[in-house]
């Protein structure tokens, strides 16, 4: 079984005679409400000018922000990477579809996943087809769960140049990172002797941008500096009251543990990179989805509607702040991507 330590592997390390500021990017998880990092990562994009992939030294996602960050970071269109706006138009056309309900599905959550994976699963071969995470145009870092170990599970991009059996197809990895449970069954991932039940990586880190500095880190060891633009799904804000939650056993639980755990594990996050030291951290997240619904698989026409307009809103209101971030980012990457070779410093438009 391949180790899935945060070690390189033998991944190529950064030119230490350059060591410049290291640049991330974390996406949550949080299913529908992936139409607002992509809102907000298509504002930064066009301000800009170029892909999101040439200005990021490692982009992470974890559930629906694997699926972004897999889309913007591989060569999964025709040999290029979707856009932002491409991959907004991809939650729009085709959420309704992973997230079909029938007049049995309340009754089916009970004892059975809340839908059937099938939908999901031809939708991602569709928009990636058969790409390969050794694909990436920059590295990537994405999240799971291993069932079976027991153990957080990272796809890791830039570990492929040493270990080519890591590498695995991409549709692979965005169906493991989105299974989140009660929603959609664990991917049983099989190759020889490695064998797994991989689930949503929110479970454990929702909010990446953690697990993502601690991976630039490993894989840029000569870096003092590190930029982290972290892109969230909304706050919740659906908070549970003593008298609701008092009397809950396992079905109260069922329906509410899956958000808490991903709130509350983001929440950390944003203290704990807050006070890091050598770590600028600008964390991008709504504070009220009103009027757009907390909920990850709230497809109505309408709601579908409210999350877009609510993320424009919100971008109109950090123009200055995304202002100071493009001028950040558009002093270039930081050094050579392990991985995808040696890469041209990005210049500005």
């Amino acid at each position: 079984m391949v180790s899935n330590n945060p070690d390189l592997a033998g991944a190529s390390k950064r030119d230490p005679g350059s060591p410049g500021t290291v640049k991330v990017l974390a996406i949550d998880g949080g299913g529908i409400r992936g139409i607002i990092p992509a809102v907000i990562l298509s504002e930064i994009q066009k301000r800009l000018g170029t892909d999101l992939y040439k200005v990021f030294d490692l982009i992470s996602g974890t559930s629906t922000g694997g699926i972004i960050a897999l889309g913007i970071g591989t060569r999964c269109h025709g040999g290029q990477p979707y856009s932002p706006d491409e991959l907004l138009e991809f939650y729009v056309q085709s959420g309704p579809a992973i997230f079909k309900k029938n007049f049995l599905t309340p009754e089916k959550e009970l004892i059975l996943p809340k839908y059937s994976p099938d939908s999901l699963e031809a939708t991602l071969e569709k928009f990636f087809g058969a790409t390969e995470l050794a694909a990436a145009l920059t590295p990537l870092l994405i999240s799971s769960y291993d069932l079976q170990s027991q153990l957080p599970f990272f796809f890791k991009s830039h570990r492929i140049a040493a270990q080519a059996n890591y590498n695995w197809r991409v549709v692979s990895v965005a169906r493991a990172t989105s299974a989140a449970p009660t929603f959609f069954p664990p991917l049983h991932l099989v190759r020889g002797a490695e064998d797994y039940a991989l689930v949503d990586g929110g479970v454990y880190v929702n909010n990446p941008s953690m697990a993502a500095f601690a991976e630039a880190r490993s894989i840029y060891p000569d870096a003092t500096r590190f930029l982290v633009v972290s892109a969230g799904t909304g706050n919740r804000q659906d908070q549970i009251p003593f008298s609701k939650a008092k009397d809950w056993g396992l079905i109260g639980w069922a329906k509410e543990i899956v958000p808490v755990f991903m709130d509350s594990v983001s929440e950390a996050v944003d203290f704990e990179l807050n006070v890091m030291p050598g770590c600028k951290y600008y964390r991008l997240q709504i504070e009220d989805l009103q009027p757009a619904s907390n909920d990850m698989d709230d497809v109505t026409p309408e709601n579908l509607e409210n999350l877009q307009a609510v993320a424009r809103r919100y971008v109109a209101s950090i123009s200055a702040d995304l202002d100071a971030i493009c001028a950040q980012l558009k002093e270039g990457r930081g050094g050579d991507m392990p991985g995808v070779g040696r890469a041209a410093a990005f210049t500005p438009s």
